[in-house]
């Protein structure tokens, strides 16, 4: 089995602990946060989890256990492996993750609607791909960690949503500006530039005189990154204290190229929009799409007011 182990959790497991230390004497603390991912899409074959092999799994009103699921033409699936290495299965993209088809899928509290929640369009509709997960030999470095340290496998996401507002949880406790019930909760991936005027976590910790980093290859609305570079090194606005005015991320560089790129693209896409609909039935899908298209073309994707001070700004790499 060590020789299985790759060398990086390899060095991690040589150093050994201070005697009599605890977890409260770390000097550093590392967080990544992963993107639309279940415990049992990566962790679900795991040895001794409450993956699929769990006694105590939720009944579904037909008396399945939740992992078999059923569409509306009574088919039912089992969870399957996606294969990495031998297909293109995970190259198909993502099953939807709106707040609107969690909220479906949970229907209620059946938990017994995820397949027609989370249907992609097209062809690939035809595929369950909201049943597939991966194995150890799809993820070999992931079930290295969890071999070799502390696996958590009761950790869910603070809401029933999409990307952003899971951050705001992540990164400040709450989603709204006031803890009360008439203030707004952003509860989608809707918070312009500069929007967020509720306190987070860094400030937090820059009050309390603790030092903090947040690494990451661009901001993200970019204007560097192109093609395949973008594919794989942008931030994919994965880090939502950007949309918080205390950062001023709308005055860097970065985003100034961005700015140029849309003053010099938005004419022609908004005009090729335009023509399109004309071109298109009022009452079709097609047509609703380019609509929306056209209005987010229209309103700009990097949009929002930031504010005057500059607290942190220096401390995104």
């Amino acid at each position: 089995m060590a020789t299985g182990i790759p060398p990086a959790i390899q060095r991690a497991l040589a150093i050994p602990p201070t005697p009599g230390s605890t977890f409260l004497d770390a000097e550093h603390i590392v967080i990544l946060m992963q993107e639309n991912r279940s415990f049992d899409h990566a962790f679900g074959t795991l040895k001794g989890v409450r993956g699929f092999n769990n006694p105590r799994y939720v009944s579904l009103p037909n008396g399945n256990p939740v992992w078999f699921q059923s569409d509306k033409k009574g088919h039912t699936y089992a969870p399957f492996r996606l294969n990495l290495r031998e297909t293109k299965a995970t190259w198909l993209g993502a099953v939807p993750h709106s707040r609107a088809t969690q909220v479906d899928a949970y229907n209620g509290g059946k938990h017994d609607n995820w397949i027609e929640a989370k249907r992609r369009g097209g062809d690939l509709g035809k595929i369950p791909l909201t049943m597939g997960y991966y194995n150890r030999e799809d993820i070999p470095f992931n079930y290295a960690l969890a071999d070799a340290f502390t696996v958590c496998d009761q950790n869910f996401c603070s809401g029933m949503t999409s990307t952003w507002p899971n951050r705001f949880f992540f990164w400040t406790g709450t989603v709204r500006e006031e803890q009360t019930p008439t203030s707004k909760w952003w509860m989608r991936n809707d918070l312009g530039l500069g929007q967020g005027r509720w306190k987070t976590f860094p400030e937090r910790l820059e009050e309390a005189g603790v030092s903090w980093r947040i690494y990451q290859n661009d901001v993200s609305c970019g204007g560097g990154f192109v093609d395949e570079e973008r594919s794989w090194l942008t931030n994919f606005g994965c880090n939502p204290l950007e949309r918080f005015e205390r950062y001023n991320v709308r005055f860097t560089s970065r985003y100034l190229i961005g700015y140029q790129n849309q003053l010099r693209e938005l004419p022609k896409e908004i005009g090729e929009l335009r023509a399109q609909l004309t071109k298109l039935d009022a009452d079709s899908d097609a047509y609703k799409k380019a609509e929306k298209a056209l209005e987010k073309k229209s309103g700009c994707a990097c949009k929002g007011e930031a504010g005057s001070e500059t607290m942190g700004s220096r401390k995104f790499r």
